[in-house]
């Protein structure tokens, strides 16, 4: 069985082909979906470079901080991506390079002795079901017997990609190229979480460029960010009217919107799923 997968999704064969072109300070940003990832990427990208570029050069964080083993263009149309032309577009990138995944961490392209990081993100896997449904809706990905909540959430809990994520990561979180972050916790401490992140990644900002950084990554300027983004005519086409890819930075809200069942059945699935101290960490249960 090939290490790298090549699917819909994951292109195997870029995988494999970049890994021995890794840098040791590159970073690779592997998460479940809907854990707040790309939230912690607008992060990355404005602690590296210290709240200078607020805008992003007018460019999108795909632009900056391509998704690795995505297969085609994320703009509408989906345009497959030539391999060699690819792997040209990543070695033009300035050090340090910052990649977003969703893959486990097997799959990781680190080669054997790489110095280069992982950043992984959890949320509380309640959260995940509803405000991925709400994110595929808003994209028109869903079938209209998906655009029934109750029809997604049976799909989400039998693809279960979320657990696996968070179960490969596990033996690896003492590990000290891998950085395990909460979406609750950034959330309840966003100064104090990037002030970790910077020293894990050996990125020293001082406290007024710190200051300069948090407030580029509010609700509101994230929001306004995408607004923008919208009026190219690509990536209007890619939404519904009116939806949103960052909707409401809430913590509780997406798993309130589960039934009690929904819920007590996800929760199960996670105990069966997650050794007990990972379960802990993950879910948060008194949170």
């Amino acid at each position: 069985m090939p290490r790298y997968p090549t699917t819909e999704m994951c292109n195997g064969a870029l995988l494999e082909a970049f890994e021995p072109t890794v840098r040791d300070d590159d970073v690779f940003c592997a998460t479940p979906a809907k854990s707040g990832q790309t939230w912690l990427m607008a992060l990355m990208y404005h602690l590296k470079t210290r709240g200078l570029d607020p805008d992003m050069g007018g460019k999108t964080a795909f632009a900056h901080m391509p998704w690795l083993e995505l297969p085609f263009e994320m703009a509408a149309g989906g345009k497959p991506y030539e391999l060699t032309a690819r792997l040209a577009e990543f070695q033009a990138m300035a050090s340090p390079r910052i990649f977003k995944m969703h893959v486990i961490y097997e799959e990781i392209p680190r080669p054997a002795g790489s110095r280069s990081r992982v950043v992984t993100i959890t949320r509380d896997l309640r959260e995940l079901p509803y405000s991925m449904y709400s994110h595929l809706l808003g994209m028109k990905r869903l079938t209209p017997e998906q655009q029934d909540f109750d029809v997604y959430f049976e799909r989400w809990m039998d693809f279960g990609y979320a657990f696996k994520v968070v179960r490969s990561m596990w033996p690896h979180r003492n590990e000290p190229h891998l950085l395990w972050l909460r979406y609750g916790d950034l959330k309840a401490d966003l100064r104090g979480e990037s002030r970790k992140l910077c020293d894990f990644l050996g990125w020293p900002l001082t406290d007024a460029e710190l200051d300069r950084v948090l407030p580029l990554v509010s609700l509101g300027r994230m929001q306004e960010s995408e607004d923008r983004q919208r009026q190219e005519p690509q990536q209007a086409s890619m939404w519904q009217p009116g939806a949103r890819f960052f909707r409401e930075g809430a913590v509780g809200k997406n798993r309130a919107r589960l039934s009690a069942e929904q819920e007590a059945r996800l929760v199960e699935r996670a105990r069966q799923e997650f050794e007990p101290e990972c379960f802990d960490f993950v879910m948060q249960l008194g949170a």
